[in-house]
This record gives C-alpha cells, structure tokens and sequence, in this order.
C-alpha cells in the first residue's frame, strides 16, 4: 500500500480543520501550495523544466482537479470529498480485514450522534419512526381477522434430551469469521407487505408477537431479511463516511464493520435475524434495552426460539457492539440453553457442537 504526499497533506487538512474550524481557509491555501509544489518539482525531475509554459499549464489543470470538490457555501468551505478510498485497495477476504480490531466504542458513539438523519435504513439512523414498519398489533389483529390464527400460531413442542449439530439450520455461525456458506439455501417466508424472513421461523415470530401483546408490549419489526445488495450498500455507506473523515480504507473498513456487519456474514441475509423496537420507543440504541420491550425480549425471547445476538459485555466474542433489538433465531432448545447460561451463540459452538 503506497500513501502519496496527495495523501498526507488531505489528511493533514482534515485532522487539522477537526480540531481549528478557523483554519480551514488558511489550510485549503496552504495545501494548494503544497500540491502545486510538489507537482512543479516532480516535473521539473522528470525533465520538464524547458517547457515552462506546459508545466504551469499542468500545475493549474492539477490544482483545478485536486480540489474540485471543494464546494463554498454560507461563506465558508466544505472540504469533505474522499479521496484515500482511491488509493487504497485490497485483495484480502471481506471477512478478515475486520478480525482483529479493537471496538472504539467512543469514537462510534461520537460518531453516531454527529449524524445527520437519513431516512433509508434502520442500521444508519436512530430515529426510525418514518420507516417502513411493521407491528405485532397489526399482524396479530390482521391474522385473527383472516381467521388463521390456530394455524399461523402453531408452533412444535420439542420435547426429550435435544440433539445439536452443526448441520442444523436453525443453528448456523454466520459472523465475520463465518461468512455464509456459498451453497447455503432456504426459502423466504412473507411477515407483511414486503418484510421477509427464512418461512420457517415465521409461526415462532408470530407466536412471540402475540404474546407480547398479552402482556401490553407491542413489538415493531423493522428490519427483518435483506438480500446481498442491500447489506452491501449499507456497509459501503458507513465505510465511505469514515474515510470522508480521514481514514485510510482499511481504517474505515474495520470501525464500520463494527456497527453494520459485513456483507457476507449477516444473519439478516439468511432470514433469521429480525431488528425489533416498539410502537412507543423508535431509536436502535442500547436504551432499548431499558424499555418495557426491550426488557420483555431479553426475558422472553428465548421461549419462542429467539436470542438477543449480541449481548452486552460479550461485544469481545461477537465482534458487533451491544445490540438489544436484534435478535436472532436459534430454535428453542438451543434458545433455552443460551438463555440459561448467559452465552452467545459463539460460546454454544465452541461448548455443545
């Protein structure tokens, strides 16, 4: 990987505008000089120097391009086009080059508070309450109204000593040292409207909604299965934000993986992951955990198949921060013993398959 002085004097501009806004004129000056500099002694090296009037011919045409992305507006510059992303790219798998990171919890809180709402994905916003949802109220009364409640309600008692293997699809490792299988197949089941998930977890999803009526929590699905293309342009978003704030690629591609997964290894691209809130409570943060419904998933959850993915405490095993809404599907054997025993579904490999 070869960083270019290009690079250094960007980057430098944008740690330095970070900390001093007031010098943001004078370092745009300042790193024009630089780069016309350091394109004027390049060509004079090159052999350039009889033809003056061609040097400073490329010299303005170079200035002109390096920095059209400079934008003014309300008087003053908005230097924020990335670059770095140019410069530096890698054949290494998309599961390895997050691995062995450190979670800047800091730094992604900070972050995540100086964003500007977008309203197109639940992963990129907190504030989720114009987005397309779906609560339990809705389909629990549209279901009772159709009268196929006894039917879409069922759900298998699992009873005897449970058996657990790794061929079981309700137990599949999908994270970023497990991306999914290239031969992995199910079939996409219809929650409402355009909200999928893999069919077979639907009775159980349903079953859970329904209860937790009963007990006054109306959940809101909002973010259940996403297909590759989606899941990859949510973590190209994330990684292009961090590298418009300086980051090398790399630097970027690892801090976004801890908040979006990578594309490839995210349980929403098999159906089993289902992002969850409530008709009162519309942020994706921890202190969902604090509500009535998060409380009433992390205590209930499991009855009907379902685990909170990422616990907090665990973010080491996981890899992903503290996730109170997502949960995801494990069967209820499996969800019984994670519950019981306080692990991830990473620990329950490790331990019973």
């Amino acid at each position: 990987m070869h960083i270019t002085f290009k690079d250094k004097v960007l980057s430098l501009y944008r740690r330095t505008i970070r900390k001093h806004k007031w010098l943001k004129v004078p370092m745009l000056i300042l790193s024009v000089i630089l780069l016309a500099i350091d394109r004027l002694i390049r060509n004079i090296k090159a052999g350039l120097h009889k033809y003056i009037v061609v040097i400073a011919s490329m010299t303005f045409a170079f200035v002109s391009c390096s920095f059209s992305s400079v934008i003014w507006g309300d008087g003053q510059y908005d230097f924020t086009y990335d670059v770095t992303s140019y410069y530096y790219e890698t054949e290494a798998s998309a599961a390895s080059l997050a691995i062995e990171t450190d979670v800047d919890t800091a730094m992604i809180e900070a972050d995540d508070e100086a964003d500007e709402i977008e309203l197109t994905d639940p992963e990129n916003i907190d504030d989720i309450s114009e987005l397309d949802t779906v609560s339990g109220a809705d389909i629990v009364g549209e279901i009772a109204q159709s009268g196929e409640g006894g039917e879409m309600f069922a759900s298998a008692e699992e009873a005897g000593e449970p058996e657990f293997s790794r061929d079981d699809w309700q137990l599949v490792l999908v994270n970023k040292n497990h991306p999914i299988a290239d031969d992995y197949t199910f079939t996409l089941g219809t929650i409402k409207g355009s909200m999928q998930c893999d069919e077979r977890i639907i009775p159980d999803l349903f079953s859970m909604l329904e209860a937790a009526l009963n007990d006054g929590v109306n959940l809101v699905i909002c973010s259940p299965y996403r297909d590759d293309s989606r899941q990859q342009m949510l973590f190209d978003r994330k990684v292009n934000k961090y590298t418009a704030q300086g980051m090398s690629y790399l630097e970027a591609y690892k801090v976004a993986a801890q908040t979006v997964t990578i594309p490839g290894s995210s349980e929403h691209q098999i159906g089993l992951a289902i992002d969850m809130i409530s008709d009162n409570y519309s942020s994706l943060n921890a202190g969902f955990g604090d509500t009535p419904a998060g409380k009433w998933l992390a205590g209930h959850a499991h009855e009907y198949g379902f685990i909170i993915r990422y616990p907090e405490g665990k973010e080491d095993i996981t890899g992903i921060e503290y996730e109170p809404w997502h949960l995801r599907y494990v069967g209820k054997n499996a969800a019984w013993v994670l519950y019981n025993e306080s692990i991830t579904l990473e620990e329950f490999w490790e331990k019973y398959l």
